[in-house]
Protein backbone atom coordinates (compact mmCIF):
# COMPACT_ATOMS: atom_id res chain seq x y z
CA UNK A 1 0.00 0.00 0.00
CA UNK A 2 2.80 2.10 0.92
CA UNK A 3 4.60 1.82 -2.31
CA UNK A 4 1.23 2.43 -4.13
CA UNK A 5 1.09 5.51 -2.84
CA UNK A 6 4.37 6.77 -3.43
CA UNK A 7 3.96 5.85 -7.14
CA UNK A 8 0.55 7.65 -7.22
CA UNK A 9 2.34 11.22 -5.91
CA UNK A 10 5.11 10.55 -8.27
CA UNK A 11 2.75 10.52 -11.47
CA UNK A 12 0.84 13.62 -9.68
CA UNK A 13 3.69 15.67 -9.71
CA UNK A 14 5.20 14.72 -13.17
CA UNK A 15 1.13 15.56 -14.44
CA UNK A 16 1.47 18.57 -12.34
CA UNK A 17 4.79 19.27 -13.92
CA UNK A 18 3.43 18.93 -17.57
CA UNK A 19 0.59 21.29 -17.16
CA UNK A 20 2.54 23.82 -16.09
CA UNK A 21 4.86 23.68 -18.92
CA UNK A 22 2.22 22.79 -21.84
CA UNK A 23 0.79 26.18 -20.51
CA UNK A 24 3.68 28.38 -21.26
CA UNK A 25 3.67 28.88 -17.63
CA UNK A 26 6.94 30.23 -17.21
CA UNK A 27 6.29 33.29 -17.82
CA UNK A 28 6.34 35.27 -14.00
CA UNK A 29 3.31 33.64 -12.66
CA UNK A 30 5.23 32.01 -10.09
CA UNK A 31 4.25 33.49 -6.52
CA UNK A 32 6.89 36.60 -6.33
CA UNK A 33 8.83 35.46 -9.20
CA UNK A 34 8.54 38.50 -12.13
CA UNK A 35 8.76 37.95 -15.52
CA UNK A 36 11.97 39.44 -17.55
CA UNK A 37 11.79 40.79 -20.45
CA UNK A 38 14.69 41.78 -22.67
CA UNK A 39 15.46 44.47 -24.74
CA UNK A 40 18.41 45.04 -27.56
CA UNK A 41 18.79 48.54 -28.86
CA UNK A 42 21.70 50.71 -29.81
CA UNK A 43 23.00 54.39 -28.56
CA UNK A 44 21.51 56.44 -30.85
CA UNK A 45 22.84 59.71 -28.89
CA UNK A 46 24.90 60.56 -25.91
CA UNK A 47 24.68 63.07 -23.30
CA UNK A 48 25.38 66.93 -23.76
CA UNK A 49 26.03 68.88 -20.17
CA UNK A 50 25.98 72.08 -21.99
CA UNK A 51 22.12 71.76 -23.43
CA UNK A 52 21.17 69.39 -20.48
CA UNK A 53 20.55 66.94 -23.00
CA UNK A 54 20.41 63.40 -21.46
CA UNK A 55 21.84 59.98 -23.32
CA UNK A 56 19.42 57.74 -25.52
CA UNK A 57 19.89 54.84 -23.08
CA UNK A 58 19.13 57.51 -19.75
CA UNK A 59 15.99 57.83 -21.48
CA UNK A 60 15.16 54.47 -22.33
CA UNK A 61 15.87 53.74 -18.45
CA UNK A 62 13.10 56.66 -17.83
CA UNK A 63 10.74 55.12 -19.24
CA UNK A 64 11.43 51.32 -17.85
CA UNK A 65 11.43 52.43 -14.58
CA UNK A 66 8.06 54.13 -15.50
CA UNK A 67 6.41 51.39 -17.18
CA UNK A 68 7.83 48.85 -13.99
CA UNK A 69 6.25 51.27 -11.79
CA UNK A 70 2.91 50.43 -13.12
CA UNK A 71 3.80 46.81 -13.98
CA UNK A 72 5.15 45.45 -10.92
CA UNK A 73 5.21 41.50 -11.94
CA UNK A 74 7.67 42.64 -14.91
CA UNK A 75 11.35 43.34 -15.10
CA UNK A 76 12.72 44.74 -18.24
CA UNK A 77 16.60 44.11 -18.43
CA UNK A 78 18.00 46.17 -21.37
CA UNK A 79 21.44 46.32 -23.04
CA UNK A 80 22.88 48.99 -25.44
CA UNK A 81 24.63 47.41 -28.45
CA UNK A 82 28.03 48.57 -30.19
CA UNK A 83 27.04 50.14 -33.81
CA UNK A 84 29.54 47.99 -34.76
CA UNK A 85 29.32 44.73 -33.40
CA UNK A 86 25.49 44.82 -32.29
CA UNK A 87 23.95 43.41 -35.64
CA UNK A 88 26.22 40.51 -35.69
CA UNK A 89 25.25 39.42 -31.63
CA UNK A 90 21.68 39.75 -32.59
CA UNK A 91 22.18 37.67 -35.68
CA UNK A 92 23.79 34.91 -33.75
CA UNK A 93 21.39 34.96 -31.00
CA UNK A 94 18.63 34.86 -33.83
CA UNK A 95 20.20 31.82 -35.67
CA UNK A 96 20.20 29.87 -32.31
CA UNK A 97 16.81 30.54 -31.78
CA UNK A 98 17.13 32.86 -28.75
CA UNK A 99 16.86 36.23 -29.50
CA UNK A 100 15.64 39.29 -27.21
CA UNK A 101 12.23 39.59 -26.89
CA UNK A 102 12.47 43.54 -28.38
CA UNK A 103 15.38 44.56 -30.88
CA UNK A 104 15.69 47.73 -32.63
CA UNK A 105 15.90 47.25 -36.31
CA UNK A 106 15.43 48.68 -39.72
CA UNK A 107 12.44 46.52 -42.00
CA UNK A 108 14.56 43.03 -42.56
CA UNK A 109 12.22 40.39 -44.11
CA UNK A 110 14.86 37.84 -42.87
CA UNK A 111 13.75 38.41 -39.31
CA UNK A 112 10.26 37.22 -40.39
CA UNK A 113 11.52 33.69 -42.31
CA UNK A 114 12.45 32.49 -38.92
CA UNK A 115 9.48 32.09 -37.55
CA UNK A 116 10.60 34.01 -34.49
CA UNK A 117 9.72 37.19 -34.95
CA UNK A 118 5.89 38.12 -33.84
CA UNK A 119 3.39 40.30 -35.67
CA UNK A 120 2.15 42.61 -33.67
CA UNK A 121 -1.44 43.25 -34.97
CA UNK A 122 -3.14 41.32 -31.83
CA UNK A 123 -1.11 43.51 -29.56
CA UNK A 124 -1.58 47.21 -31.31
CA UNK A 125 -4.94 49.25 -30.52
CA UNK A 126 -6.84 51.42 -33.33
CA UNK A 127 -5.69 54.24 -31.51
CA UNK A 128 -2.22 53.19 -32.17
CA UNK A 129 -2.59 52.49 -35.53
CA UNK A 130 -4.02 55.91 -35.72
CA UNK A 131 -1.35 57.65 -34.11
CA UNK A 132 1.35 56.72 -36.46
CA UNK A 133 2.03 58.21 -39.75
CA UNK A 134 1.12 56.33 -42.57
CA UNK A 135 4.39 55.25 -43.55
CA UNK A 136 5.26 54.15 -40.39
CA UNK A 137 2.94 51.23 -40.73
CA UNK A 138 3.65 50.96 -44.77
CA UNK A 139 7.90 50.42 -43.87
CA UNK A 140 7.35 47.67 -41.27
CA UNK A 141 3.98 46.26 -43.25
CA UNK A 142 4.80 42.44 -45.06
CA UNK A 143 2.39 39.79 -45.62
CA UNK A 144 -0.49 42.42 -44.47
CA UNK A 145 1.21 42.19 -40.96
CA UNK A 146 2.82 44.71 -38.44
CA UNK A 147 6.17 43.59 -37.44
CA UNK A 148 7.38 46.63 -35.43
CA UNK A 149 6.23 49.87 -34.10
CA UNK A 150 8.73 52.61 -35.94
CA UNK A 151 10.06 55.30 -33.63
CA UNK A 152 10.99 58.15 -36.39
CA UNK A 153 10.54 58.46 -39.46
CA UNK A 154 14.24 59.23 -41.54
CA UNK A 155 13.65 61.31 -44.44
CA UNK A 156 15.98 62.00 -47.05
CA UNK A 157 16.05 65.54 -48.52
CA UNK A 158 18.56 67.56 -50.15
CA UNK A 159 19.68 70.85 -48.75
CA UNK A 160 20.20 74.30 -49.89
CA UNK A 161 21.57 77.85 -49.15
CA UNK A 162 18.47 80.24 -48.91
CA UNK A 163 20.97 83.62 -49.39
CA UNK A 164 22.67 82.49 -52.76
CA UNK A 165 19.17 80.21 -53.88
CA UNK A 166 17.33 83.75 -53.76
CA UNK A 167 20.04 85.75 -55.44
CA UNK A 168 19.76 83.10 -58.20
CA UNK A 169 16.11 83.72 -58.68
CA UNK A 170 14.59 80.98 -56.58
CA UNK A 171 11.62 81.08 -55.30
CA UNK A 172 12.56 78.84 -51.98
CA UNK A 173 9.75 78.65 -50.38
CA UNK A 174 7.21 77.92 -53.58
CA UNK A 175 10.39 75.00 -53.90
CA UNK A 176 9.48 73.48 -50.76
CA UNK A 177 5.94 73.61 -50.64
CA UNK A 178 5.31 72.83 -54.43
CA UNK A 179 8.64 71.08 -54.98
CA UNK A 180 10.73 71.57 -58.46
CA UNK A 181 11.25 69.82 -62.01
CA UNK A 182 15.30 68.58 -62.59
CA UNK A 183 14.94 71.94 -65.18
CA UNK A 184 14.26 74.16 -62.60
CA UNK A 185 16.79 73.13 -60.21
CA UNK A 186 19.17 73.05 -63.34
CA UNK A 187 18.29 76.47 -63.83
CA UNK A 188 18.73 77.79 -60.12
CA UNK A 189 22.19 75.86 -59.60
CA UNK A 190 23.63 76.76 -62.98
CA UNK A 191 23.12 80.55 -61.81
CA UNK A 192 24.62 79.69 -58.71
CA UNK A 193 27.54 78.06 -59.88
CA UNK A 194 29.17 81.39 -61.82
CA UNK A 195 29.21 82.92 -58.63
CA UNK A 196 32.24 83.35 -56.28
CA UNK A 197 32.32 83.80 -52.12
CA UNK A 198 33.76 86.25 -50.16
CA UNK A 199 37.16 84.18 -50.90
CA UNK A 200 36.83 85.06 -54.48
CA UNK A 201 36.74 81.37 -54.90
CA UNK A 202 33.75 79.57 -57.40
CA UNK A 203 30.79 78.38 -55.84
CA UNK A 204 29.33 75.53 -57.71
CA UNK A 205 25.57 74.98 -58.11
CA UNK A 206 25.86 71.42 -56.26
CA UNK A 207 27.46 68.79 -55.09
CA UNK A 208 27.27 65.32 -53.65
CA UNK A 209 29.17 62.32 -52.47
CA UNK A 210 30.88 60.52 -55.45
CA UNK A 211 28.29 57.41 -54.72
CA UNK A 212 25.30 56.05 -56.66
CA UNK A 213 22.57 57.76 -54.01
CA UNK A 214 21.84 60.88 -55.38
CA UNK A 215 21.72 58.50 -59.08
CA UNK A 216 19.35 56.91 -56.96
CA UNK A 217 17.06 59.51 -55.78
CA UNK A 218 16.88 60.94 -59.23
CA UNK A 219 16.19 57.65 -60.44
CA UNK A 220 13.04 57.42 -58.28
CA UNK A 221 12.10 61.08 -59.33
CA UNK A 222 12.45 59.46 -63.07
CA UNK A 223 9.62 56.68 -62.34
CA UNK A 224 12.10 53.94 -61.21
CA UNK A 225 11.64 53.09 -57.92
CA UNK A 226 14.31 51.06 -57.46
CA UNK A 227 17.16 48.70 -59.22
CA UNK A 228 15.99 45.22 -58.45
CA UNK A 229 11.96 44.79 -58.18
CA UNK A 230 10.61 42.46 -56.04
CA UNK A 231 10.48 39.62 -59.18
CA UNK A 232 13.90 39.62 -59.07
CA UNK A 233 13.77 42.12 -62.02
CA UNK A 234 17.29 44.56 -62.97
CA UNK A 235 15.08 47.96 -63.71
CA UNK A 236 18.64 50.10 -64.23
CA UNK A 237 18.99 49.09 -67.76
CA UNK A 238 16.68 51.16 -69.97
CA UNK A 239 16.66 54.77 -71.73
CA UNK A 240 15.27 56.44 -68.04
CA UNK A 241 18.71 55.63 -66.70
CA UNK A 242 20.65 56.97 -69.68
CA UNK A 243 18.86 60.18 -69.47
CA UNK A 244 19.11 60.35 -65.49
CA UNK A 245 22.98 59.58 -66.46
CA UNK A 246 22.83 62.57 -68.93
CA UNK A 247 21.53 64.49 -66.41
CA UNK A 248 24.41 64.23 -63.72
CA UNK A 249 26.72 64.50 -66.93
CA UNK A 250 25.94 68.09 -68.02
CA UNK A 251 25.82 69.12 -64.47
CA UNK A 252 29.20 67.74 -64.28
CA UNK A 253 30.23 68.99 -67.95
CA UNK A 254 29.12 72.66 -67.29
CA UNK A 255 30.87 73.20 -64.39
CA UNK A 256 27.13 73.22 -62.12
CA UNK A 257 28.78 69.82 -60.01
CA UNK A 258 32.50 69.54 -59.46
CA UNK A 259 33.72 67.57 -62.09
CA UNK A 260 36.04 65.56 -59.36
CA UNK A 261 32.51 64.15 -57.47
CA UNK A 262 33.85 60.66 -58.20
CA UNK A 263 36.76 61.44 -55.31
CA UNK A 264 34.41 63.42 -52.77
CA UNK A 265 32.68 61.89 -49.80
CA UNK A 266 29.93 63.34 -47.81
CA UNK A 267 31.91 64.93 -44.80
CA UNK A 268 33.57 66.41 -47.72
CA UNK A 269 30.80 67.70 -49.31
CA UNK A 270 29.41 69.77 -46.11
CA UNK A 271 32.73 71.01 -45.73
CA UNK A 272 32.34 72.59 -48.89
CA UNK A 273 28.56 73.85 -48.46
CA UNK A 274 29.95 75.52 -44.55
CA UNK A 275 32.47 77.48 -46.97
CA UNK A 276 29.96 78.51 -48.82
CA UNK A 277 31.51 76.27 -51.76
CA UNK A 278 28.05 74.74 -52.65
CA UNK A 279 25.05 76.50 -53.20
CA UNK A 280 23.01 73.22 -53.08
CA UNK A 281 23.75 70.12 -51.83
CA UNK A 282 22.67 66.10 -51.21
CA UNK A 283 21.77 64.21 -49.34
CA UNK A 284 20.93 65.36 -45.59
CA UNK A 285 18.15 65.44 -43.74
CA UNK A 286 15.89 67.46 -40.77
CA UNK A 287 18.85 66.29 -38.52
CA UNK A 288 20.88 69.48 -40.09
CA UNK A 289 18.91 72.00 -39.37
CA UNK A 290 20.00 71.46 -35.97
CA UNK A 291 23.64 71.54 -36.68
CA UNK A 292 22.96 74.63 -38.76
CA UNK A 293 20.92 76.05 -35.64
CA UNK A 294 24.68 74.96 -33.62
CA UNK A 295 27.04 76.34 -36.02
CA UNK A 296 25.32 80.11 -36.67
CA UNK A 297 24.91 79.53 -32.71
CA UNK A 298 28.48 79.51 -32.43
CA UNK A 299 29.23 82.13 -35.11
CA UNK A 300 27.70 84.40 -33.22
CA UNK A 301 29.44 83.64 -30.26
CA UNK A 302 32.82 83.75 -31.52
CA UNK A 303 33.59 80.46 -30.96
CA UNK A 304 33.85 79.74 -34.77
CA UNK A 305 35.20 82.79 -37.92
CA UNK A 306 32.69 81.47 -40.30
CA UNK A 307 29.65 82.82 -42.48
CA UNK A 308 26.35 81.81 -40.75
CA UNK A 309 23.89 80.16 -43.16
CA UNK A 310 19.98 80.48 -43.41
CA UNK A 311 19.58 76.41 -44.53
CA UNK A 312 16.58 75.52 -45.82
CA UNK A 313 15.49 71.96 -46.59
CA UNK A 314 14.58 71.10 -50.34
CA UNK A 315 12.65 67.95 -52.06
CA UNK A 316 14.77 66.12 -54.22
CA UNK A 317 13.42 67.56 -57.99
CA UNK A 318 11.34 65.22 -60.16
CA UNK A 319 11.55 65.07 -64.00
CA UNK A 320 9.22 66.42 -66.13
CA UNK A 321 5.94 64.19 -65.80
CA UNK A 322 7.24 62.28 -63.21
CA UNK A 323 5.67 61.94 -59.59
CA UNK A 324 7.60 63.35 -57.10
CA UNK A 325 9.04 61.06 -54.61
CA UNK A 326 10.45 61.07 -51.60
CA UNK A 327 12.69 58.96 -49.74
CA UNK A 328 12.76 57.81 -46.50
CA UNK A 329 13.29 54.77 -43.80
CA UNK A 330 13.38 54.35 -39.90
CA UNK A 331 13.93 52.07 -37.15
CA UNK A 332 11.61 50.45 -34.67
CA UNK A 333 11.37 47.83 -31.80
CA UNK A 334 10.69 44.48 -32.72
CA UNK A 335 8.80 41.50 -30.68
CA UNK A 336 10.74 38.31 -30.86
CA UNK A 337 9.47 34.56 -29.29
CA UNK A 338 12.34 31.88 -28.77
CA UNK A 339 12.78 28.40 -30.31
CA UNK A 340 12.05 27.39 -26.59
CA UNK A 341 8.75 29.08 -26.41
CA UNK A 342 8.52 30.95 -23.22
CA UNK A 343 4.79 31.09 -23.08
CA UNK A 344 1.72 33.51 -24.56
CA UNK A 345 1.23 35.47 -20.79
CA UNK A 346 5.57 36.19 -21.55
CA UNK A 347 4.84 37.20 -25.46
CA UNK A 348 1.74 39.12 -24.44
CA UNK A 349 4.45 41.07 -21.38
CA UNK A 350 6.84 41.74 -24.11
CA UNK A 351 4.17 43.12 -26.84
CA UNK A 352 3.11 45.48 -23.13
CA UNK A 353 7.21 46.38 -23.01
CA UNK A 354 7.45 47.28 -26.51
CA UNK A 355 4.51 49.62 -26.64
CA UNK A 356 5.46 51.54 -24.01
CA UNK A 357 8.86 52.03 -25.04
CA UNK A 358 7.80 52.95 -28.55
CA UNK A 359 4.90 55.06 -27.10
CA UNK A 360 4.25 59.26 -27.23
CA UNK A 361 7.21 59.59 -24.65
CA UNK A 362 9.33 57.74 -26.83
CA UNK A 363 9.68 60.55 -29.32
CA UNK A 364 11.73 62.18 -27.02
CA UNK A 365 14.53 59.95 -28.95
CA UNK A 366 13.10 61.51 -32.30
CA UNK A 367 12.99 65.41 -31.00
CA UNK A 368 16.52 64.92 -29.73
CA UNK A 369 18.09 63.73 -33.15
CA UNK A 370 16.00 66.23 -34.72
CA UNK A 371 13.77 63.69 -37.00
CA UNK A 372 9.71 63.60 -37.08
CA UNK A 373 8.84 61.06 -34.57
CA UNK A 374 6.10 58.72 -36.39
CA UNK A 375 3.20 59.25 -33.48
CA UNK A 376 1.46 62.22 -34.55
CA UNK A 377 1.18 62.78 -30.63
CA UNK A 378 4.84 62.73 -30.56
CA UNK A 379 4.80 65.31 -33.04
CA UNK A 380 2.52 67.44 -31.12
CA UNK A 381 4.58 67.05 -27.71
CA UNK A 382 8.04 67.75 -29.31
CA UNK A 383 7.06 70.41 -31.67
CA UNK A 384 8.93 73.14 -30.40
CA UNK A 385 11.96 71.10 -30.27
CA UNK A 386 10.98 70.05 -33.71
CA UNK A 387 10.48 73.81 -34.91
CA UNK A 388 7.41 72.71 -36.90
CA UNK A 389 6.12 75.96 -37.35
CA UNK A 390 9.23 77.23 -39.23
CA UNK A 391 9.45 76.84 -42.76
CA UNK A 392 11.69 73.79 -42.34
CA UNK A 393 9.12 72.08 -40.08
CA UNK A 394 6.07 72.85 -42.50
CA UNK A 395 8.38 71.37 -45.46
CA UNK A 396 8.87 67.65 -42.96
CA UNK A 397 5.05 67.66 -42.64
CA UNK A 398 4.44 68.03 -45.83
CA UNK A 399 6.96 65.49 -47.13
CA UNK A 400 5.59 63.05 -44.71
CA UNK A 401 2.31 62.81 -46.81
CA UNK A 402 4.33 61.02 -49.68
CA UNK A 403 7.35 59.56 -48.66
CA UNK A 404 7.46 56.03 -50.35
CA UNK A 405 9.50 52.98 -48.88
CA UNK A 406 12.03 50.89 -50.39
CA UNK A 407 11.24 47.77 -52.02
CA UNK A 408 11.11 44.68 -50.58
CA UNK A 409 13.57 42.09 -51.17
CA UNK A 410 13.26 38.39 -50.16
CA UNK A 411 17.04 37.30 -48.05
CA UNK A 412 17.87 35.51 -51.38
CA UNK A 413 17.04 38.53 -53.29
CA UNK A 414 18.41 41.17 -51.15
CA UNK A 415 21.64 38.88 -50.73
CA UNK A 416 21.95 39.03 -54.78
CA UNK A 417 20.87 42.90 -54.95
CA UNK A 418 23.74 43.83 -51.95
CA UNK A 419 26.28 41.48 -54.40
CA UNK A 420 24.99 43.49 -57.47
CA UNK A 421 25.76 46.49 -55.90
CA UNK A 422 28.99 45.94 -54.73
CA UNK A 423 30.48 44.22 -57.34
CA UNK A 424 28.68 46.04 -60.42
CA UNK A 425 26.19 49.41 -59.84
CA UNK A 426 28.82 50.93 -57.63
CA UNK A 427 32.26 51.06 -59.36
CA UNK A 428 30.67 51.07 -62.97
CA UNK A 429 28.60 54.55 -61.80
CA UNK A 430 32.64 55.70 -60.38
CA UNK A 431 33.93 55.12 -63.25
CA UNK A 432 30.89 57.14 -64.79
CA UNK A 433 31.51 59.81 -62.79
CA UNK A 434 35.26 59.51 -63.05
CA UNK A 435 34.32 60.39 -66.99
CA UNK A 436 35.46 56.95 -67.89
CA UNK A 437 32.40 55.54 -69.17
CA UNK A 438 29.61 57.39 -71.14
CA UNK A 439 26.08 57.22 -69.82
CA UNK A 440 25.25 54.66 -72.51
CA UNK A 441 28.40 52.38 -71.40
CA UNK A 442 27.46 52.69 -67.75
CA UNK A 443 23.92 51.05 -68.53
CA UNK A 444 25.37 48.09 -70.93
CA UNK A 445 28.15 47.03 -67.99
CA UNK A 446 25.23 47.43 -65.19
CA UNK A 447 22.48 45.56 -67.15
CA UNK A 448 25.78 42.81 -68.15
CA UNK A 449 26.69 42.29 -64.46
CA UNK A 450 22.67 41.90 -63.29
CA UNK A 451 21.87 39.01 -65.75
CA UNK A 452 25.01 37.59 -64.43
CA UNK A 453 24.28 37.82 -60.76
CA UNK A 454 20.13 37.91 -61.05
CA UNK A 455 20.00 35.17 -63.93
Amino acid sequence: MKKLLILLAALLLAVSGCSSKDSGGNAGNKKGKKDVITVWTYPHYQANEETGQKSYEQDLIDLIKEFEAENSDIKVEHEILSWAEGGKKFDVALNSGNPPDIFFSVMEPKFIDTGLAVPLDDYVSNDDLNDLEQFAKDNFTMDGKLWAISQWISIHTWGGNRTLMEEAGADVDKIMKDGWTWQEFYDIANKISKMQNKKGKKIYGFATAGDTETFEHLMRNNGVLSAVSEDGKFQWDGDKAVETLNFMKRLMDEGVMPKETAGIDAQKVIDMFGDIEVGIYGRTGPYQVRFNDNRNAEIDAGKLDAEKIDFVLLPFPHNEGEKEIATGGGGGMWLFKQKNYKGDEHTANAAKVLKHITGTKSSITAATMFIPPARKSGQEMYADMLQLETENGAFIQRTLDYVVPGVRLNPELAQKSAQLKNDGLTPKFQGFIAGELSPEETVEQWTKVAKDILK
